[in-house]
């Protein structure tokens, strides 16, 4: 990894004196540097070992598309006060992308990640559990490794104003990146639960839950709600910090179709494997997952197929899914064109679950970006309701917890409208020593209490049997 470090410096060095030095008489102390390094012998895998040396790190990867970003160290966020305002946000875009100096050329740059991060559920009040984390989360970072179609290896961003002292600047990254590439310890089994739920009382959990579901049902049989989505948390203490190799790879080798992503913030990891892809914005286009209506998997094919098939003429599950189909399609409708469903109702199969999915295609229309089609898609029924502003009400009153990120927004975007964003389920939050895992479900007329709670201990399995020594 020496040699990539120097390769690394000598081509930042050669970059600078072409394109920086002789042009500082048009940059501004705010012009963006932006310089990419490529090399595909680049270990990943030594570098992931890292995630907490740098605070904001962030990684976000596709395993079954070849994909992944490692992010870490910020050199500007996002303040909350643009989170939720198109407008402004396109306008700083716009202004940093005419103040920014780069070696892209023009396919890398379409390829390449800027700001990556996140956005919560709904604002919250400054819960402990979420302490480390603001609403807007997104920041460009200092260091990023990608690995994305033909291109492998490292972005580097700074800003014009730290390049003044040059050879100060270059024993910084030298640094760093000495620290990114250096082997830590691992250790091979620690992600064991110390202590049981410390959050959950078993037989008295599950009829709080059930009181609160015929709760919501008699709601939506008055016909004050259609659809609420209801959540359930579920905490651990830790032996030990986790291992965060041996969670990678168990959930990118389980979960191949799904995003994994690690949000590391001051002492908080947020983590998961999110089966729900909420938007992918390429050449013009946007992709939306429609995602909504479970069942689950079965000990051999046989069983399967009969799951599958219930699934597939469950009325319950095709009306929940409907909801989130018309939500999507009435949402981006102004923004977007040429509107089309894809494989309508096909199945998503999980190693411990299976959807309903469905996917919509659309043209993006001129003089819209996505953060205009963002703001009116997300929060989608798939992890709220319907109706939206109803089931925030909902929420709010019988769920005894922040959800914070959990249910949130995490992904990826740049200066040319490309960008993937996902919905973050399927995901806990620990500081090291304790964990809280979360799993939602969506509550309709047809709906079962007794049946749902079980959707939502098969859901928190899948991070749950992460830090249970016997699998």
């Amino acid at each position: 990894m020496k040699e990539i470090i120097t390769d690394f410096i000598e081509s930042f060095k050669i970059f600078y004196a072409e394109k920086i030095n002789t042009s500082k008489a048009k940059l501004k102390k705010n012009s963006l540097v932006s310089f990419a390094y490529l090399n595909k012998e680049i270990d990943f895998n030594k570098i992931f070992e890292n995630i907490g040396l740098f605070s904001p790190s962030f990684i976000f990867e596709k395993p079954d598309e070849d994909f992944k970003i490692l992010a870490f160290d910020t050199i500007y966020s996002f303040n909350d006060e643009i989170k939720n305002d198109a407008i402004k946000i396109s306008s700083f875009i716009n202004e940093l992308r005419e103040n920014t100096i780069e070696n892209w050329g023009k396919e890398l740059s379409k390829n390449i990640p800027l700001f990556v991060g996140g956005m919560k559920f709904l604002k919250d009040n400054n819960s402990e559990l979420w302490k480390d984390f603001n609403e807007s989360n997104w920041f460009i970072p200092k260091y990023l490794f990608i690995k994305k179609g033909n291109f492998s290896g490292l972005i580097f961003n700074t800003f014009y104003n730290s390049l003044k002292n040059i050879d100060k600047e270059i024993i910084i990254i030298q640094n760093d990146l000495n620290n990114l590439f250096k082997e830590t310890e691992v250790f091979l089994s620690n992600n064991s639960i110390f202590e049981n739920k410390i959050s959950s009382n078993g037989k008295v959990e599950k009829q709080v839950w059930i009181n609160k579901v015929e709760n919501i049902l008699n709601l939506i049989r008055k016909k004050e709600i259609d659809k609420v989505v209801l959540s359930r948390k579920i905490s651990l203490k830790l032996n030990n910090k986790p291992n965060w190799n041996d969670i990678h790879k168990k959930l990118t080798t389980n979960f191949p179709t799904c995003h994994f992503f690690i949000f590391h913030k001051n002492d908080s990891f947020f983590f998961g494997s999110t089966p729900e892809r909420l938007a992918k914005f390429s050449n013009g286009m946007v992709e939306i997952d429609a995602l909504a209506g479970s069942a689950p998997r079965g000990i051999n094919d046989k069983e399967d197929k009969f799951f599958e098939d219930k699934l597939l003429n469950s009325q319950k599950d095709i009306n929940e899914h409907n909801f989130v189909i018309d939500h999507i399609i009435h949402s981006i409708e102004n923004t977007t064109e040429n509107i089309e469903i894809q494989n309508k109702y096909e199945i998503k199969k999980l190693n411990n679950i299976q959807h309903l999915h469905s996917r919509i295609s659309a043209k993006l229309k001129c003089g819209f970006t996505p953060f205009d089609l963002l703001m009116k898609l997300y929060p989608t029924p798939a992890i709220c309701g319907v109706s939206r502003e109803k089931a925030f009400s909902i929420i709010n009153e019988y769920e005894d917890y922040e959800r914070g990120m959990y249910s949130g927004v995490v992904g990826w975007f740049n200066f040319y409208n490309e960008g993937e964003f996902t919905v973050a389920l399927r995901s806990a939050v620990t500081d090291g020593k304790e964990l809280t895992a979360f799993a939602g479900s969506g509550i309709v007329a047809s709906s079962n209490p007794n049946t749902e709670f079980e959707e939502t201990e098969i859901k928190l399995k899948a991070i749950l049997n992460l830090f249970d020594e016997k699998n």
